[in-house]
C-alpha cells in the first residue's frame, strides 16, 4: 500500500517526472491589420510531475474563470534549466495523456534556492481532450501546438 505523504511541497524522485510538457514563451508581432498575432513557440522539452493543487471547473475546453486573477490550481515541477529563465508570461503545454492542456505559469519557485527544481504553480487554461463528446463538450476551434508555433 502507497504512503499518503502530507507535505506538499517535495522534491521529486525521477520516477515522478513522468509528463512529457514544453515550456512556452509569448510573442507578439504586428500583422498588416491592426491587430496582433500572438504565439506560443516551444522553448524547451522535459519531463514534469503534474500535481492538482485544488479542483479546477472546466467548461467545454476552457477554465471558467479564466487565467486572469484566478488562484493556480497545478502544480508542475520540472528539473532547473540552468540556461533559461521562466518568467509570469510563460506557457506549459501538456503533451502526454489523453487531453493536451495549456496551462498559464502563475508563479514560479526554485524550491530551496537549490537551482535544482523549480515549482510552477499554473492555472489551466485550453483543454483538448480526445474523450471529449463531441455532442455535449465542445472542442477547441483551433488548437496551437509549440511545435506548430516554432516552425
Amino acid at each position: 500500500m502507497s504512503r499518503i505523504v502530507l507535505r506538499r511541497r517535495t522534491v521529486p524522485e525521477i520516477g515522478q517526472l513522468r509528463d512529457l510538457v514544453w515550456v512556452c514563451t509569448t510573442t507578439e508581432r504586428p500583422d498588416d491589420d491592426v491587430s496582433t498575432i500572438k504565439e506560443r513557440p516551444g522553448v524547451f522539452m522535459c519531463h514534469a510531475r503534474i500535481r492538482n493543487l485544488r479542483p479546477d471547473q472546466i467548461m467545454d475546453y476552457l477554465a471558467v474563470f479564466g487565467t486572469q486573477g484566478k488562484p493556480p490550481t497545478i502544480e508542475i515541477a520540472i528539473r532547473f534549466p540552468l540556461d533559461v529563465k521562466i518568467d509570469l508570461h510563460h506557457w506549459v503545454y501538456r503533451k502526454t495523456g489523453d487531453a493536451r492542456i495549456w496551462y498559464k505559469v502563475r508563479s514560479v519557485e526554485d524550491i530551496g534556492g537549490a537551482q535544482r527544481f523549480l515549482f510552477l504553480d499554473c492555472s489551466i487554461d485550453v483543454v483538448n481532450d480526445i474523450r471529449s463528446d463531441p455532442a455535449t463538450q465542445e472542442s477547441p476551434p483551433v488548437w496551437e501546438t509549440p511545435e506548430a508555433a516554432h516552425g
